[in-house]
């Protein structure tokens, strides 16, 4: 999987990121100020929680940009995996393994559609 197809994910995924950073740094701002110890031990593990949120965002971003990556769907039918491959080009079939959902992959701005094909 590449950007391509993702463009929208993971612009969120930035903007969440930028978000869990600056939590981070406030809760340890509080921590650091903070007179009461158990306020001070609330605010420092607020941070550390944050600073878990920041590495899980950054490795959801990194496996969608890993070019080793498949594109994956959930079948609109039944919920099931449709797996499209690492780098699908535009228009390449799916078929439901446990259905017979049988979908094709469209690139709309940036983003990867699920279309589905006449059965």
């Amino acid at each position: 999987m590449s950007e391509r197809g993702n463009t929208t994910v993971l612009a969120a995924l930035a903007d969440d990121l930028e978000f869990e950073r600056g939590a981070t740094k406030l809760y340890g701002r509080f921590a650091n100020r903070a007179e009461d110890p158990l306020i001070k031990e609330l605010f420092k593990e607020l941070s550390r929680g944050e600073a878990g949120h920041v590495r899980g965002v950054r490795r959801m971003a990194e496996t969608l940009r890993d070019p080793q990556t498949h594109v994956v769907f959930f079948c609109p039918l039944c919920g099931w995996q449709v797996d499209f491959g690492v780098d699908p080009a535009e228009g390449t079939p799916g078929k439901c393994p446990m259905c017979p959902g049988k979908y094709a992959l469209r690139l709309i701005d940036g983003d990867w559609v699920l279309d589905r094909l006449a059965p």
